[in-house]
């Protein structure tokens, strides 16, 4: 006996539709959706479709409403709010520090290596201002964090690497709350951070992506000796760091 087909509920397939249309480029960032009657003229449904298909697409982050606008527009990705979300899936799934710092760990000096061979002047300067401000804040731990966060933001961004730059997305989340607690807990730690980052950005200016890379690691592997040094497992999920 044959089962009956089941169709996806009308506003999936608006949804699906959509999003199809803004994945291939049919419709761009900044461009303007048509208005909810317009929509369910086009497709001959009733708005109550429309709406829950359009609140889907806000939802993930695909439109939005610029500031001093009503109608939807496409929107580029929000890697902070994609971050948080790839994080709380690896908690979920139980990941460990140690998973993530192995990940970061060969992440972390290719990005170095090709900042190191494509940065532009503009993101030179930002990496320094970057710098000028974590020497201001060496006794702030949680100031430290925050300006590590972006220092490695920056650098992914130097790479001018979409790819990798998404890859990192989550890991950073889950990384760098653990990196506060060693900053706080390790005598010099923040001495040493700060001596990476110059080293890394000083290869960088000077495009060698050989040395950019090796200090990169040098960087990575000095958070491995923290956790060591201070009794902390690296088979913990990174929620239960230092617990």
């Amino acid at each position: 006996m044959a089962q009956s087909l089941q169709r996806e509920p009308l506003y999936r397939q608006i949804y699906n539709q959509l999003e199809s249309q803004i994945v291939s480029g049919q419709l761009q960032v900044g461009d303007t959706l048509a208005s909810e009657t317009e929509l369910a003229e086009s497709y001959g449904v009733n708005r109550s479709s429309v709406r829950e298909a359009l609140r889907l697409l806000e939802e993930n982050d695909l439109v939005g409403r610029a500031p001093g606008k009503k109608k939807l527009e496409v929107t580029a990705p929000k890697y902070e709010k994609f971050s948080r979300r790839i994080s709380t899936s690896m908690l979920i799934d139980q990941v460990t520090l140690g998973q993530v710092y192995e990940s970061i760990l060969i992440l972390e000096p290719i990005l170095a290596g090709l900042a190191a061979q494509r940065v532009t002047t503009e993101l030179v300067e930002r990496l320094e201002e970057n710098l000028a401000q974590m020497h201001a804040a060496l006794d702030d731990y949680k100031r430290l964090e925050t300006l590590d966060h972006e220092f490695h933001s920056l650098l992914a961004e130097a790479s001018n690497n979409r790819v990798l730059q998404w890859s990192r997305l989550g890991m950073s989340e889950l990384f760098y709350p653990a990196e506060s607690t060693l900053l706080a807990n390790l005598e010099d730690a923040n001495l040493r951070m700060l001596k990476a980052h110059e080293n890394i950005v000083a290869a960088i200016k000077q495009k060698d992506p050989v040395a950019a890379e090796e200090w990169a690691r040098k960087h990575v592997q000095d958070f491995g000796r923290g956790c060591e040094k201070l009794g902390y497992s690296l088979d913990s999920q990174p929620n239960q760091f230092g617990e």
